[in-house]
């Protein structure tokens, strides 16, 4: 709530099981929730009986509460359970009611796999409450991020630095670079370029540039234009731009979901590799920076 007041993002939240318990009698609970929140009802249905006392109750509460007030039901969520088999019997119940417009929202420890299930199995579910494996996922409960130097600053310049690994993935990408988006001739984006800092690119006609994970194939880019990623927001610990407010965060990563990352990449099974390049200025600088620490620790 008070994040919610503080930075102005979006809440929203439904009964809890000890408001059903409360009461004893499940219609009662339902219609003391209905009258002090009439503009935003959303009944916790399966505390006892999804099916055969948690709808009924919500549908009686509909018509004998809400709609005498001018109000509807706004939802109904379930918290446990086969929430497909479920969902789908709930919807029929609700239709038959006359409560089309009502939405069916589940919770119970959901994460992106469970609700991939769910609609693969054609749930009639409109919203997903996902709380516990958002914060902290079953799958990945550590967030793999460590601090390593780029680069360090030497008579004035940045002399760029590398961290070496047997593990090719932990050999990091050296110095001050610029990072660039690159798009077709339709607009759409294709790959990520990574450049030295300052590096004039001429994309004026073809562009060779290296795939680091095939460095022999002989690659460029075609018709394309770039659009230059990295932003400057602290310069020797000071603020340089104004930081986004936490819509425009949210619009910007709708829109790299929905525009520019492929729906290949976004895939749950096999996904497809981010394609992150290296101008062959670039590229030579890791492999000469590879070369002399090899050299200096062999």
């Amino acid at each position: 709530m008070s994040a919610g007041q503080l930075f102005n993002i979006p809440i929203s939240g439904t009964m809890a099981h000890s408001w059903v318990m409360f009461y004893g009698d499940e219609f009662m609970a339902f219609k003391k929730y209905a009258e002090t929140y009439p503009d935003a009802t959303v009944l916790l249905v399966d505390t006892y009986d999804v099916i055969h006392s948690g709808i009924p109750n919500a549908i009686r509460v509909a018509h004998e509460v809400l709609e005498p007030m001018g109000k509807r039901l706004a939802g109904i969520r379930i918290d446990s359970g086969d929430l497909a088999y479920l969902s789908k019997r709930v919807r029929k119940m609700l239709d038959a009611a006359d409560l089309k417009d009502c939405k069916i929202v589940v919770s119970n420890s959901l994460d992106e796999f469970t609700v991939t299930s769910l609609l693969g199995q054609g749930a009639c579910i409109d919203s997903f409450g996902i709380g516990e494996r958002l914060i902290t996922a079953k799958s990945e409960p550590v967030f793999g991020a460590v601090y390593k130097l780029a680069a360090v600053g030497e008579n004035g310049e940045f002399a760029p630095r590398i961290k070496v690994s047997e593990n090719v993935e932990k050999i990091t990408n050296p110095g001050l670079k610029d990072l660039y988006r690159v798009y077709d001739s339709n607009g759409h984006a294709v790959a990520d370029l990574l450049a030295t800092c300052g590096e004039s690119l001429d994309f004026s006609k073809s562009y060779r540039y290296v795939d680091p994970q095939k460095p022999w194939k002989n690659r460029t880019f075609e018709g394309c234009t770039l659009k230059n990623l990295r932003r400057l927001y602290v310069r020797q610990g000071k603020r340089t731009e104004k930081l986004p407010t936490l819509d425009e965060i949210r619009n910007y990563v709708k829109h790299q979901l929905d525009d520019e990352i492929w729906e290949e990449e976004q895939r749950f099974e096999n996904p497809h590799r981010h394609y992150l390049d290296m101008t062959p200025a670039y590229y030579e600088l890791k492999m000469e920076l590879l070369s002399k620490t090899r050299e200096a620790h062999a």
